[in-house]
């Protein structure tokens, strides 16, 4: 038998859905002590294991039912008895929270929250995410943010939501909990639920080891590939109320710095709002894979009336989303998020081209999926390195200017 899958499911069949001050006081300690069992190598399971014992050990009504969870199972084995169910734990996950705003109108579809429909008013509320705790990218064993730790059961989906009245007292409570004092927002593109919106503005501040506070705009995509017409006009019919969200945001945010990731058709959304609202001054604003017309990006870049520490837009010769989107039946005009022939260089904004590095199918999604590129993002974020104090670039040059490109 396994004894540390037993005693691992043990802590999962036990741990509090909502821990009280006792398991709070350990969870840090905890989290980090299981996972040194996950990386341990054979000679080292057992100093592994005490370790999380021992961690136990200053929460004492938890550490006596886990040894009862362990001895049943133990027991069990030896009398050839299946396992429990109430033992069995498919993954230990990290919980994120995140706070959202959307006009989208809500369905009563179980576990969507949001559909597709336009609403003129916007919403607002906090999410919370479970993500496994192998999904962190990169060897980042101790992270510097400290997630909330939870355990898969069955019929857990990992995603709760809870509404709110104002942005601004939703995003003030949750900076009071959170270690530091930036704002990251994210702006999805095409073709994305509300709910793997969600997911998605997680998984980034997790990878990113932000320790501020996540905020999703989520606007009504109908999620759907074949809607791509119908995302455009929804992308531009939402226009007013972002522009609502952002002046809502930066206006109550008295210290710390406003970060801003928008992806694919998101960045029609973001452009418009920094080309229109003045006197604005935000941290690193990060143009991931634009579906835009790389023309009227250029324009609206020329019309950005505030500042912010820097730009970076990520282009990708590969993207074979935007070839489709550039496409005669769609848009017709090469997108701002294309590499190669007709690469957007402009001043005042770092370019990065992705072509090199390895993209998947469609290459759309690389910014939040490749390490490479999250781990530049990370290095922008956390420490304000220029592209030239970044590993992993090298600076190209174009007929319209510098731009730098990732080594593969």
């Amino acid at each position: 038998m396994d004894e540390s899958r037993v005693l691992i499911d043990a802590v999962g069949a036990v741990w509090p859905e909502e821990p009280g001050p006792e398991a709070t006081a350990i969870e840090p300690a905890l989290i980090d002590a299981l996972r040194e069992l996950d990386a341990a190598s054979p000679d080292q399971v057992e100093i592994a294991q005490d370790r999380v014992l021992a961690v136990l050990s200053e929460a004492p009504d938890l550490h006596r039912r886990v040894e009862s969870a362990i001895l049943a199972a133990l027991l069990g084995a030896e009398r050839g008895v299946e396992t429990p169910q109430s033992l069995v734990v498919a993954e230990r996950r990290s919980e994120v929270e995140i706070a959202y705003a959307t006009d989208r109108v809500p369905t009563d579809e179980p576990e969507e929250f949001y559909g597709a429909g336009r609403d003129r008013t916007l919403r607002y509320g906090r999410a919370w995410v479970a993500l496994p705790e192998n999904h962190r990218m990169g060897k980042l064993p101790r992270p510097k943010r400290r997630w909330r730790l939870k355990f898969r059961r069955p019929g857990d989906t990992g995603l709760r939501l809870e509404e709110s009245e104002s942005l601004p007292s939703t995003v003030a409570g949750m900076r009071d909990r959170a270690p530091g004092r930036d704002l990251l927002v994210f702006v999805h593109g095409y073709n994305v639920s509300f709910v793997n919106a969600v997911r998605r503005t997680a998984q980034l501040a997790y990878d990113l080891d932000f320790d501020g506070v996540a905020v999703l705009y989520s606007w009504p995509s109908a999620g759907s590939p074949a809607a791509y017409v119908a995302d455009s006009a929804a992308a531009d019919g939402t226009q007013r109320r972002f522009r609502t969200f952002l002046t809502s945001l930066m206006e109550s945010t008295d210290s710390g710095r406003v970060h801003f990731i928008a992806h694919s058709m998101g960045n029609r959304i973001l452009t418009e709002a920094l080309s229109s609202l003045a006197g604005y001054k935000l941290g690193h604003v990060v143009f991931a894979a634009p579906d835009l017309d790389a023309e009227q990006f250029r324009d609206r870049v020329a019309d950005f009336s505030g500042t912010a520490e820097r730009y970076t837009l990520y282009v990708n010769d590969s993207d074979l989303a935007l070839a489709a989107s550039g496409s005669r039946p769609l848009a017709n005009a090469p997108r701002a998020g294309r590499g190669g022939i007709g690469l957007v260089v402009l001043d005042g904004i770092d370019t990065i081209d992705a072509s090199r590095v390895e993209t998947g199918l469609m290459g759309h999604s690389y910014a939040m999926e490749r390490r490479t590129i999250v781990g530049d993002i990370h290095l922008m974020i956390h420490h304000d390195h220029p592209p030239h104090k970044r590993p992993g670039l090298s600076l190209m040059m174009s007929t319209d200017g510098p731009f730098w490109a990732i080594r593969p």
